[in-house]
């Protein structure tokens, strides 16, 4: 008994000696040793907070829309954090583009002063090997972390044109590092691109004549519900002319051109003017004797084509030049006097006849300058329902449109179906009323 008392208290003391005692008095369990922490790269990073979740970017005329990031930085972090270059990859759109250099984003860092942000795109040409999967680019500035702060925020805007609404959406992992390069806070960064208001030289016109000779146009909105805006007026003394065509679409933007023919039979030119409240320019007199014609249509590319007394049309090349517009007539043929009316639609022609029948010219291959169409195409009958067509250009969904007025002045817009490399006016849809006040349509 002695002796093992005597080997109970030896042992009791080799523990003590190995394990001291916790200030509880119970012995102290060992724990594996470990490197005392060491600056910020043993602390967690903050985060990277995004007011609201993605940012939808209305792409088209709307403007820049605004997001917000606010970083919440752990205790310690040495300023100013280095500037960061983003990268996103786009699932819809074509590698081989570059939509970067036309997003446009401003930023600013803490409520300061905005300053431009470039966005880019890996460059085919100059970037070897495959597509990069990052095919956008974004920079954020570097921000400086203000005394006795541990919050820092990045305000960013963007717009972008409406082609780009195909890019859907981006996004990306933003991680932003202080001076030693070190990550001090990360968090997610979304981008939504959205189809929003095509631009202004985008949207064709409508132009219509009231009775009283003043001339309206009326914009395309660019949507699928309202395809026309409110009229606006473009100018009086309309009613000088007997004839009225255009050589190209009209743009809201104050694009495209016309030509009109006065009483006395001269005909006059008038440009675009590239802007939207005064769409035309000052008027420039193209020449006399043009009462010989029954009919005058311009189609997309500047040319102008009329039919004489006879039946006979004739192609006037359009030249690009203000004082001398067209290029000298050329012969296409007979028998167009069979047609009631003849209009562009697209970059060839609709005509009917008195009976309602339709036919469809598309446009040739272009080599031979007398032959400007394919052969004719019947569309369908039914079209002597209507008091007046006019080719309207891209009014919704970048597709051409032909209006037409039934009789109690509803207007209706034909879009184009396209089959076996050919079109025709179909699915039309309601674009406005009361437009019987008006004696021509363009």
């Amino acid at each position: 008994m002695r002796r093992t008392r005597t080997f109970l208290v030896a042992a009791t003391a080799l523990l003590a000696a190995l394990f001291p005692l916790a200030a509880g008095g119970a012995p102290a369990l060992a724990a594996p040793l470990t490197a005392p922490p060491a600056g910020p790269a043993a602390t967690t990073p903050g985060t990277v907070v995004q007011r609201g979740g993605a940012l939808v970017v209305p792409a088209g005329e709307e403007g820049p829309v605004t997001t917000r990031l606010t970083v919440t930085l752990p205790p310690g972090t040495e300023g100013p954090l280095q500037a960061t270059r983003l990268s996103f990859e786009a699932p819809h759109g074509d590698p081989g583009s570059r939509p970067g250099p036309r997003i446009t984003s401003t930023c600013s860092v803490n409520g300061g002063a905005y300053a431009p942000c470039p966005w880019d795109s890996p460059d085919p040409e100059t970037d070897p090997g495959p597509v990069p999967v990052a095919w956008l680019v974004f920079d954020l500035p570097p921000a400086p972390v203000p005394a006795g702060s541990s919050t820092v925020t990045y305000d960013i805007t963007v717009d972008a044109p409406s082609e780009l609404h195909a890019l859907g959406e981006i996004s990306t992992t933003v991680e932003l590092r202080d001076t030693t390069g070190v990550v001090a806070a990360s968090g997610p960064l979304v981008f939504r691109f959205a189809a929003g208001t095509p631009e202004a030289w985008l949207r064709s016109s409508l132009h219509a004549r009231d009775r009283a000779g003043v001339l309206w146009q009326y914009d395309a909105t660019g949507k699928g519900g309202t395809l026309l805006k409110g009229r606006k007026r473009v100018g009086g003394g309309w009613n000088a002319y007997t004839a009225l065509t255009k050589l190209d679409r009209t743009t809201a933007a104050g694009g495209g051109s016309m030509v009109a023919r006065d009483r006395a039979g001269v005909l006059w030119y008038y440009r675009g003017s590239g802007r939207e409240s005064t769409p035309f320019r000052e008027r420039v007199r193209v020449g006399g004797g043009w009462n010989v014609y029954t009919a005058l249509v311009g189609v997309p590319g500047g040319d102008l084509f009329a039919r004489d007394r006879a039946g006979v049309l004739w192609r006037y090349e359009g030249t690009g030049l203000a004082t001398r517009p067209f290029g000298h007539p050329i012969r296409i043929g007979g028998g167009w006097n069979a047609y009631a009316s003849i209009v562009s639609f697209g970059d060839g022609l609709v005509a009917h006849t008195p009976a309602g029948r339709q036919w469809r010219y598309e446009k040739a291959d272009g080599r031979d300058p007398a032959v400007p169409f394919a052969p004719r195409r019947e569309v369908g009958g039914g079209w002597n329902a209507f008091t007046a067509l006019a080719g309207t250009g891209l009014v919704h969904a970048y597709d051409t449109s032909l209006a037409a007025r039934t009789r109690d002045g509803r207007l209706l817009l034909y879009g184009v179906v396209r089959w076996n490399g050919n079109s025709a006016p179909a699915s039309p849809r309601p674009a406005g009323w009361g437009f019987d006040i008006y004696d021509m349509l363009l």
